[in-house]
């Protein structure tokens, strides 16, 4: 079974499920990606030809746009992604010629809303969520968004230059929720279950992702150290992470509604499970059986648990429940969707009683 440099340096097994024999999970961060058209494809409902038209008009758009920028009366621009034309408001009728000249349509506005935005910047009212420059051709409103059901603010500058809207409190990226992917010393693996004790937070995932004392980070700083590791015997860690990460009970299942985990009760075999797959979604099947050994390359992993689920390279770590139960993390497995996949999980509780932590239920 062929190594992906990065792992060969750490010791672990590569190209989980791209063979017949077991693999452990962990993979590359140089692993080939998706076409990049597929998602335009799926999410915009495109043709791959209509994706590759409108990757030409916005490039050509941007240029356009980064012309007219240089314009006095510039006062911001926004492209349609249905006809592909650029619409670019300017301050000063004068200038719209010029706009035009460019090959961009021109809208005529009475006031630069990025002006509106620095006046709000200035002002910080009180009781609303943001605001942003209203993308509609030839708007020159600001959009500001406030709670629903919350009184009209006090903002501090005219009427006619804003836009109430109601939308929904934001939130930082900073959650720990299980199923999302993480990168550690070149290799990727995923978030397992998040658990605190000992005043540590963090979560679980496969042992063979990294060895006590690794760090690695995140999109907002370091996202965390691993505290706790062993790997073969058995394969399990637990990363202790630091503000502005914050633990929660969630994992990812593909869904508007996240599922939340509210226990650990170890189901029977038989019973139905599911992972969260990075690599293929929220993938579902049936305990086969438990207290399993697996000789991998590079040692053997006792104590775990069969199911016919299907997960893939980058998906060590991953979260294995039953209900809302969580059952384990993937350690390996093999095969691949349409042609029978096996996952190996570690138990999540001897990880738990281990370290002397408790598994976040809320």
């Amino acid at each position: 079974m062929r190594l992906s440099p990065a792992l060969a340096a750490l010791g672990l097994a590569a190209a989980l499920l791209a063979a017949s024999g077991p693999a452990s999970a962990a993979t590359s961060d140089t692993t080939t990606a998706h076409n990049p058209l597929d998602a335009l494809v799926r999410d915009l409902d495109l043709t791959p030809a209509q994706a590759n038209g409108l990757l030409e008009a916005q490039a050509g758009a941007a240029r356009t746009d980064a012309a007219a920028a240089r314009l006095d009366a510039y006062a911001g621009s926004s492209f349609d992604p249905r006809t592909r034309v650029l619409t670019v408001r300017v301050t000063d009728p004068g200038a719209a010629a010029a706009v035009e000249a460019l090959g961009a349509e021109a809208a005529v506005v009475d006031r630069d809303p990025l002006q509106t935005v620095r006046a709000l910047d200035a002002a910080a009212p009180e009781g609303v969520l943001g605001w942003y420059p209203d993308p509609s051709p030839g708007s020159d409103t600001v959009v500001v968004e406030v709670a629903p059901g919350a009184p009209a603010p006090d903002l501090g500058v005219p009427a006619d230059a804003v836009r109430l809207v109601e939308a929904a409190p934001p939130r930082t990226y900073g959650q720990i929720i299980g199923g999302h992917r993480y990168s550690a010393n070149g290799a990727r693996c995923t978030i397992g279950f998040s658990a605190r004790g000992a005043g540590a937070e963090g979560f679980l995932t496969a042992g063979h992702c990294g060895a006590v004392g690794d760090t690695f980070p995140g999109p907002d700083g370091p996202l965390g150290v691993f505290r706790h590791s062993v790997f073969p015997g058995s394969d399990g860690a637990f990363v202790q992470v630091s503000p502005p990460w914050v633990v929660t009970n969630l994992v990812e299942n593909y869904s508007s509604a996240r599922l939340g985990i509210t226990g650990s009760t170890p189901a029977p075999i038989g019973s139905a499970v599911c992972v969260s797959s990075p690599t293929y979604g929220w993938q579902c099947g049936t305990l086969q059986s438990r207290n399993q050994t697996v000789n991998y390359p590079e040692g053997s992993v006792r104590g775990l648990f069969r199911a016919n689920v299907c997960a893939g390279p980058g998906d060590s770590g991953a979260p294995l429940v039953s209900g809302s139960q969580a059952q384990g993390i993937v350690s390996g497995g093999s095969g691949a969707p349409g042609s029978g996949c096996t996952v190996f999980g570690q138990e999540v509780n001897p990880l738990l009683a281990m370290w002397g932590l408790t598994l976040v239920t809320a």
